[in-house]
């Protein structure tokens, strides 16, 4: 990819090139969200660590290869976003930053749709739609799959609160639902010969294997663990290499 091209540049010869910028668009995951709790208002709060999520492994990982490039890494990532959502802030948050790449991590928010035919249609034509403008605007596209949800409801959410969100999302994994939306996904990539980061076919490879993925889980509904992150930098380092 020519990002990478860019980084080796600039890693032999620092005024050769601009810095290259890679913009990480997404949701809570992207955006670094970790362990879910219920707030004073009784509203389902998060906990943010964003120097823990993959957009700043990457950077950490990418600046350790290539150390004089200094590659920057701009998390772009909103929790509870959807694709709808990013799309509609794709150009304030992503494209003014005129990135050499942007990878897109998109599919836990908008498979909770209940409506799943009509989730399925929306998310795709607004997936297709990032895509086709990070690509006009000359930037490269990666498309980064996401994560499994829970499986079955963990003993450690205590409120019943949390207990209902996390037996919705086992049923939209376990009944197929999110894997839909990842094809759905894969699908709009292949049209535009977009790379893909399977990062799903991971996780579907160490469900395979007897990993109890709810267990890979921080909150134990959705957010992978600080450890788990790494497995979407393997699966974009593996795109950048090929």
């Amino acid at each position: 990819m020519r990002i990478l091209e860019g980084l080796a540049q600039r890693n032999r010869d620092a005024r050769s090139c601009a810095p290259q910028i890679i913009c990480c668009l997404g949701d809570s995951v992207t955006h670094g969200c970790f362990d879910v709790f219920l707030n004073e208002s009784g509203n389902i709060d998060t906990v943010y660590a964003p120097w823990d999520g993959y957009a700043a492994l990457l950077e950490r990982r990418l600046r350790a290869i290539f150390p004089a490039a200094a590659a920057n890494v701009v998390n772009a990532g909103v929790s509870g976003d959807s694709a709808t959502g990013a799309l509609n802030r794709l150009e304030r948050d992503v494209l003014r930053l005129k990135p050499d790449l942007v990878t897109v991590n998109l599919a836990l928010n908008d498979a909770m749709n209940p409506d799943v035919e009509a989730g399925l249609k929306a998310y795709a034509a607004a997936m297709g739609e990032i895509m086709d403008r990070v690509i006009a605007s000359g930037a490269e596209c990666m498309l980064v799959t996401p994560n499994f949800m829970c499986s079955y409801v963990s003993h450690a959410l205590a409120e019943e609160g949390l207990r209902g969100v996390a037996r919705a999302a086992s049923r939209v994994q376990n009944e197929g639902i999110l894997a839909r939306y990842v094809e759905a996904a894969r699908q709009e990539a292949a049209k535009r010969a977009v790379p893909v980061a399977d990062a799903y076919a991971r996780w579907e490879a160490l469900s395979r294997a007897g990993a109890n993925t709810t267990q890979m889980l921080s909150n134990h509904i959705n957010h992978p663990t600080r450890e788990a992150h790494g497995i979407f930098v393997e699966a974009i380092l593996e795109q950048l290499l090929k």
